[in-house]
């Protein structure tokens, strides 16, 4: 899903904040590179780099703040980095990290549903897909682990 920048600053606007240069350039940032997960020291690297906008580390994550609390953005902890933000309108996923090699996969939430209805049944507890990873193997570090057998 794709957003503009302005629909982000105008969230901005509507949780009383002001559109300041630095916080349209985050606004910017997210807007156009919408399918990625970003970590903040991204966000400023391209606020930074691409669009040379003097922005400092404490604007971007009041910022990012701000746009989860207004229910534009998501922030989901993939394996051991930093926490990475995207668009809360993307399709609901689970992350899958592999242990070895770091490699990322996203899978849709529809197909983990019946997964997850599983586990409610079961303990009461109802998982947030989107919030943790899931750390495994992924197909090519499982067999290289299962030769070394």
């Amino acid at each position: 899903m794709h957003i503009e920048a302005d629909a982000l600053i105008d969230a901005l606007r509507a949780a009383g904040m002001r559109a300041t240069g630095p916080r349209r350039a985050v606004c910017t940032v997210i807007a156009t590179h919408h399918g990625e997960h970003l970590t903040a020291a991204q966000i400023l690297e391209y606020a930074e780099g691409e669009l040379e906008s003097d922005v400092d580390r404490a604007t971007v994550y009041r910022t990012l703040e701000a746009l989860e609390e207004a229910g534009q953005l998501r922030h989901s902890h993939i394996g051991h980095g930093p926490t990475v933000y995207h668009l809360a309108e993307e399709s609901p996923h689970q992350h899958l990290v592999c242990v070895d090699c770091g490699r990322t996969t996203a899978v849709p939430g529809e197909d983990l549903e019946e997964l997850f209805a599983t586990i409610a049944t079961a303990t009461g507890f109802v998982p947030d897909p989107e919030h943790f990873a899931l750390g495994g193997r992924c197909a090519d570090c499982a067999a290289r682990a299962a030769r070394r057998r």
